[in-house]
């Protein structure tokens, strides 16, 4: 499991109407796109002359997208197919109703494994939460690839980088719906880890170039939510004596947590002619993180256990089956994981949850499954310590 890790950059100050400046800088009547790229969803809002800031709501007119595209298989198998033939395209929530039945042309959570190389731990681990995606190697770069039984054989792999940037112009073609009839979208700003290296930040800017988008800025997770957060406050002015307001915001997603440590302040500048103006600064002081830590991790502890009580259920102990052949078959990983999400989210609100997963490993094999709160906390114990040794 790769380290937790901390870094002080300079001081950084960011006017509060950042968002606008980018609007106006690109051009007079353009638009600009933010992009809240998360591991499990993405969101985005819009802003347009004469429109201040507008959420972009999905086709089913959610505020949130599932961060998932999936291949339909076409009625004609790929490798009888003409290599121009191409399934459709499945984006959120229809893409991951999917995953069960296609478990090998699902893609969701990829924002993890932007820049990453194929022996990376994160990368062995998604490969086994995912284990009916079949992933490869892009000699190239040595980043990921994944083929699919959706195309002809000798159809190149697809990269993560591609796959996101179908995700990208699907919240594009979203957000011109948004815009109105004749608009068209090509400014762009993206939220990101503030630990995202080199790799990783150049990866989501040539996603966002496949799609159409040009990429004004980057902004890091713990500065995107100070920006909100001063867009409705003033602050103590500094230069005429304030203390500057010092928060600490956390981020817990559903891949990675960071704190960032956020100055918010005052300041008298010049304005035009003998006028002064005060403008509001937020500053980002220092950051931390794990990029380990988050929903998924606490997914992946009732997973494990609910592979462990299969392995010894009535039914299949005779068979000899160890948790290995669980984890490889696709179709009962997917099932699997969605119900173990769904079970944290319950437990989040409930002290107890019982369910029934139908269909696992052979067909006629149904899982019943039960777990406390009480219980949840006992095996999320070793994710908890290590929340507390990083911050």
């Amino acid at each position: 499991m790769p380290p937790h890790g901390r870094r002080r950059p300079s001081s950084l100050t960011i006017l509060i109407s950042l968002l606008f400046l980018f609007a106006s800088t690109a051009s007079a009547a353009s638009a600009v796109l933010g992009i809240d790229l998360g591991t499990e969803y993405i969101k985005a809002a819009l802003v347009k002359p004469g429109i201040p800031l507008d959420i972009v709501l999905t086709k089913d007119s959610k505020r949130k997208e599932i961060a998932a595209i999936a291949f339909k298989p076409l009625r004609t198998k790929a490798n009888t197919a003409e290599s121009d033939s191409y399934p459709e395209r499945v984006y959120g929530g229809d893409a991951m109703a999917l995953s069960a039945r296609f478990p090998s042309d699902v893609y969701p959570n990829l924002k993890s494994l932007l820049g990453l190389k194929l022996n990376d731990d994160l990368v062995s681990e998604y490969g086994e939460t995912y284990s009916g995606l079949k992933m490869v190697e892009w000699p190239e770069t040595g980043t990921i690839g994944f083929k699919s039984d959706c195309f002809v054989a000798e159809e190149e792999p697809w990269l993560i980088e591609e796959l996101l940037a179908m995700e990208l112009k699907n919240i594009k073609g979203n957000a011109e719906t948004v815009a109105g009839k004749g608009s068209s979208i090509k400014d762009t700003v993206i939220t990101v880890p503030s630990f995202y290296t080199v790799e990783e930040r150049r990866a989501i800017t040539l996603a966002a170039d496949m799609a159409g988008l040009r990429v004004l800025s980057l902004i890091s997770d713990g500065l995107s939510v100070g920006l909100n957060y001063a867009t409705s406050r003033t602050f103590p002015t500094v230069n005429e004596g304030g203390k500057p307001e010092i928060h600490l915001v956390y981020d817990m997603g559903a891949g990675s947590t960071t704190a960032t440590v956020l100055r918010f302040q005052g300041r008298t500048v010049k304005d035009v002619g003998k006028f002064n103006k005060t403008i509001q600064e937020v500053q980002v002081l220092s950051t931390s993180w794990d990029k380990s830590l988050g929903g998924d991790a606490l997914n992946r502890v009732i997973l494990e256990d609910m592979i462990e009580k299969i392995t010894e259920s009535s039914h299949i102990k005779p068979l000899g089956l160890q948790s290995n052949h669980v984890k490889s078959h696709g179709r009962t990983m997917a099932k699997l994981w969605k119900e173990a999400e769904r079970i944290r989210q319950v437990l989040s609100a409930n002290t107890e949850m019982s369910t029934a997963v139908e269909g696992l490993y052979y067909e006629d094999f149904t899982f019943k499954y039960k777990l406390s709160r009480a219980g949840f906390e006992k095996l999320a114990l070793s994710i908890l310590y290590q929340g507390s040794e990083t911050y």
